[in-house]
């Protein structure tokens, strides 16, 4: 009876939930045809509502004919049914009456009886986590520009980077596989159509979030007219066809769940209609970097061929009115100057210019002087890059759409050794620091004053494209890149992982660093470059420590790792260390891939030392040796071998030599960055990764408060959280003497009040157990 019952019951609830299922459906196919009519009235009213569009279109009326809009209606909702099912009554079946429980009994069991708050909370919903790690699959509307690399293939790198998976797909090419796989899609250019409504509709219903992405104001279609996008007309294009293709990539931006954009003045504009939107700069990647740094070496060790070299890097003919703010000045400086070339790029093969050149007749007096260079392939720009001595990036400063371009032309120039003089648009004001790290330049008086100062100052070249490329490291590095999309995609999980994920996003802020590294003047005295490329640069310091020097240069020579670089820095010293060093580099040369001997202007100290070392460092990691020190053979190799792509900082243990000490051993802690509240317990000799230690600002340099520039350092990597990793094995030697910096400056009383007053200034949460200074360790 019971059987009978039950399947009665079983045939009645697949009835309901067929018939709800039909319901679910009809509703689902009435919001969306509510959702797209609802769309078509927004864009009426955008319409309506923009003067310079209304007009438009009434003059396209005059010429061709009526202009009838269509204003939708509401769709009649669909009526619901009741399911016709009959649910047949309970069966009670008839079961003996269990014994009663006896406390005997309740002792034996092994299951513990529910209490009353138990039964309370076991009514409650438990809260579902998503996964960790997320699927993200890159959807690029425009799978053969350029700009796939950008943001497609380039992000992708980035969440993979991050811990999660993640694909990308030209937007022909994704099918239900795809969609069933991702939890998180990214859709880049994307004009939407039917099969990116079907592509929405399947990622939707398996519960995926949508995100939108582009590279330009290509979501504003009133935007699409020649006399705010010139691009259009030297094109080729008609208004009327960009605006068709603005208003499809708008309705996809309108069905996604959030944005991301490169600048943050296309993350504005996107906001007004999506409040959830991030600044995803485009970026540089490994490969990149190693090329661009590589082509610099080639060009610095070739030398000058007695011609001064500014380029123009346009990849498309559709900045015609952007070029003409420079042409005339250019013309001007080319005319007075028969060693100046203009670098400007043309189609290979039918060698057709880029720009137009019959718009710049001002050129044509010093056709001549103008570097005709066929275009690459993205991989292979760094080498054309390279040659550039300075590279412009004119821009319509009061153009919505100029001011929405990202910094590529900055940042990849600065990668190659290159100096930058732009427009002071949004985003380049944002990275360049005016007369530092490039020249910002609206009026033509201003081009031509920038233009002028570097063509007549090599050494202020080459300064400004070392600070442009400590300001690209960081920001526009592929390791930032995958720390802000942990974090967004860590947001989509929930509201509890939202919360926390907006707790580091607010604390964040801008995530752009610490600041240039400061780098004091100084000069080359040993140079040599083997052209090979090296993971690491041992970077000795040095200030009157002739007596230890060579035994700290031997333990570098000595390394187990083949290939290696070495920069020494001579901090001013009096003593005949300057000597010993070259002497001994000239000897020792065959043994390293670049070898570099460096002397400061005047004593810059140790933060402004070791800066100067780190900027002549062409590795990924560097490891600072104090001259009287020693490594172990395995040091580089082990420290190395310890990290990956995201690693800051690994550092090993220390033994103590020399003097007797209380302690044998420094650095034997594990690495955790809240241990650094109380005081530091990691010694500089560390291996550090470069682009940390752009991020952080480089060392602090301040002669008056020396001695904690490595603790400094390490306060910067936990405020931008970058990791370091811990490797517990002996690999350097710390000698103590009497004659060290720390003994005879870091712990006199008033240098270690200045150092103690420094350091919390810079750092406002660290406690510190430990102010006052040491005296120096004995053993009894």
């Amino acid at each position: 009876m019971l059987r009978e019952a039950n399947t009665a019951l079983s045939a009645s609830l697949s009835q309901a939930l067929s018939h709800f299922y039909h319901n679910a459906e009809v509703w689902a196919a009435f919001s969306q045809e509510v959702r797209s009519r609802a769309e078509g009235l927004n864009a009426l009213r955008d319409f309506l509502s923009t003067p310079a569009g209304f007009l438009r279109s009434l003059a396209r009326t005059m010429v061709r004919g009526s202009m009838a809009p269509f204003v939708p209606d509401l769709p009649t909702p669909p009526a619901v049914t009741e399911p016709d099912i009959t649910i047949p009554p309970p069966v009670v079946s008839e079961q003996p009456e269990p014994p009663a429980l006896t406390d005997a009994m309740i002792a034996e069991s092994s299951i513990p009886l529910p209490s009353a708050q138990a039964d309370h909370t076991s009514a409650l919903q438990p809260v579902t986590l998503r996964s960790p790690r997320h699927k993200v699959l890159f959807v690029a509307g425009e799978p053969e520009s350029p700009g796939v690399q950008y943001r497609c293939i380039r992000n992708a790198a980035a969440c993979l980077r991050a811990g999660h998976e993640a694909r990308w797909k030209p937007c022909a090419d994704v099918n239900p596989d795809d969609l069933s796989w991702a939890d998180i899609i990214i859709l880049w250019r994307v004009e939407f159509s039917g099969h990116v409504d079907i592509l929405l509709q399947l990622a939707r219903k398996n519960g995926a979030d949508i995100i939108f992405d582009t590279d330009d104001i290509t979501f504003l279609p009133h935007l699409a007219r020649f006399d705010i996008i010139d691009g259009i007309r030297s094109i080729g294009a008609t208004e009327q066809r960009i605006e068709t293709v603005f208003t499809e990539i708008r309705r996809t931006l309108m069905r996604s769940d959030l944005c991301i954009a490169p600048t943050d003045t296309l993350a504005g504009l996107m906001r007004i209609n999506k409040p959830l939107t991030y600044t995803v700069p485009n970026t540089f990647d490994a490969d990149s970097l190693r090329r661009s740094r590589m082509a610099m070496r080639k060009k610095q060790w070739m030398g000058s061929d007695g011609l001064v070299r500014i380029g123009y890097a346009t990849g498309s003919r559709t900045h015609q009115r952007d070029f003409a703010r420079v042409a005339g000045i250019l013309a001007k400086l080319m005319l007075e100057r028969a060693d100046l070339r203009l670098v400007l790029f043309r189609e290979p093969g039918n060698h057709r210019p880029v720009l137009l050149m019959n718009e710049f007749p001002e050129l044509t007096p010093v056709s001549d002087q103008i570097e005709w260079r066929d275009m690459v392939p993205l991989p292979d720009l760094p080498e054309e890059t390279a040659r550039f001595d300075i590279s412009i990036a004119p821009l319509e400063t009061g153009s919505l759409f100029c001011n929405a371009k990202s910094e590529l032309k900055f940042f990849e120039a600065a990668l190659a050794g290159v100096p930058s003089i732009a427009s002071p648009t949004a985003p380049f004001r944002q990275c360049i620091v005016d007369g530092v790290s490039g020249f910002l330049a609206d009026t033509p008086e201003e081009w031509e004053t920038a233009l002028r100062t570097l063509l007549e100052n090599p050494d202020l070249r080459r300064r400004m494209a070392d600070a442009a490329y400590h300001g690209s490291l960081w920001y526009f590095g592929p390791q930032r890149q995958a720390l802000v999309f942990d974090s967004i995609l860590e947001g989509l999980g929930g509201e509890q992982a939202a919360a926390r994920a907006s707790e580091l996003q607010i604390a964040r802020g801008a995530y752009r660093g610490k600041g240039l590294p400061d780098v004091p003047p100084h000069e080359i005295l040993f140079h040599q470059d083997r052209m090979d490329e090296a993971a690491v640069t041992v970077i000795i310091t040095s200030y009157n420590y002739e007596a230890f020097i060579l035994e700290a240069l031997e333990s570098v020579r000595a390394q187990t790792i083949e290939l290696l670089d070495l920069v020494v820095v001579d901090d001013g010293s009096s003593d005949d260390s300057i000597a010993l060093i070259a002497a001994w580099m000239t000897q020792h040369s065959a043994r390293f891939n670049r070898l570099i001997l460096l002397k400061t202007t005047v004593n810059a100290g140790l933060g402004g030392a070791r800066n100067c070392g780190v900027t002549h460092a062409e590795t990924p990691f560097f490891l600072p040796l104090d001259a009287d020190n020693r490594l172990l053979p395995d040091a580089c190799a082990s420290l190395l071998a310890a990290t990956n792509e995201m690693t800051a900082y690994a550092y090993p243990i220390l033994e103590q030599f020399g003097e007797p000490t209380r302690h044998k051993v420094l650095g034997d802690k594990p690495y955790h960055p809240m241990q650094l509240v109380a005081g530091n317990y990691i010694d500089a000799m560390a291996l550090v990764a470069k682009w940390a230690w752009a991020a952080a600002g480089g060392y602090y340099v301040s002669r008056s408060a020396m001695g904690w520039e490595d603790y400094d350092l390490w306060c910067s990597f936990a405020e931008l959280g970058l990791q370091g990793t811990h490797v517990p094995e002996i690999l350097a030697e710390y000698r103590v003497h009497r004659t060290s910096m720390t003994s005879s400056v870091t712990e006199q009383d008033a240098h270690k009040q200045r150092v103690v007053e420094l350091v919390e200034s810079r750092h406002g949460w660290i406690k510190l157990v430990q102010k006052a200074a040491k005296e120096r360790e004995k053993v009894s």
